[in-house]
């Protein structure tokens, strides 16, 4: 990694870090204004690794989805200035969200495409037992329930396309490396659910949901540096 990028992961966990205290003391514009500056900063991550990238193809889709997850943070903490119309700006960044795993799964699968039809085989029961885990612990109905099904087994299928890969090249750095941020990522997606919508209240999800994204996202920004 260059001394450019190092900076860069590190002040964008430093700021996300801040947000957090900020999200908890509901200091909403702040806290808006620091996890936007977060998502600007692995962006940036992914940007200066595009410079050291051997596959331009998937440097590009990977930025796309990291742009896409940059939407998201704002949609997502955007909605706590939004009065009424605070669902509907949710809804819109998690669709950002779920636009951005399409582009990793195209990104993973257009390497090996023979491993997406393992990893959808893997995804069956993977999504079936976190689906219902989750759903025996949240409040949710319609359409939002729909959604929310769809996006978990989306991001599902995401990080068994990453792990699949890893299986298929194990001495592959890059692939190591999304496998992790592909789990990270999918555990911090389950715990933001259950925080938003749990029967009951888990304070420290929060926390822990967006310590893990960050991190996710900053690995598999890397991702566009190592693939080979």
């Amino acid at each position: 990694m260059t001394p450019l990028i190092i900076a860069a992961i590190v002040s964008g966990c430093a700021a996300e870090a801040v947000f957090i205290v900020f999200e908890y003391r509901k200091n909403w514009l702040p806290a808006l204004l620091l996890k936007s500056a977060a998502s600007v900063l692995f962006l940036l991550v992914g940007f200066l690794a595009m410079r050291l990238s051997a596959d331009a193809s998937y440097a590009r889709l990977i930025f796309i989805g990291l742009a896409l997850g940059a939407v998201g943070d704002v949609c997502l903490n955007l909605r706590n200035l939004c009065g009424g119309r605070a669902r509907l700006v949710f809804m819109l960044g998690i669709a950002a969200f779920l636009l951005g795993h399409l582009c990793y799964i195209w990104a993973l699968a257009v390497r090996a495409p023979g491993a997406l039809l393992y990893a959808a085989i893997a995804c069956v029961p993977v999504s079936f037992a976190v689906i219902r885990f989750v759903l025996r612990r949240v409040n949710v109905d319609g359409a939002l329930k729909i959604f929310g099904v769809i996006y978990l087994v989306i991001v599902l299928l995401m990080a068994c396309l990453a792990v699949t890969l890893l299986v298929f090249d194990p001495g592959s750095g890059a692939y190591r490396l999304f496998a992790l941020g592909g789990l990270l990522f999918a555990a911090s997606d389950v715990l933001l659910v259950l925080n938003q919508f749990g029967k009951r209240a888990y304070p420290a999800f929060r926390a822990l949901n967006l310590s893990l994204y960050y991190l996710g996202q900053i690995g598999i920004a890397l991702t566009i540096a190592l693939m080979r």
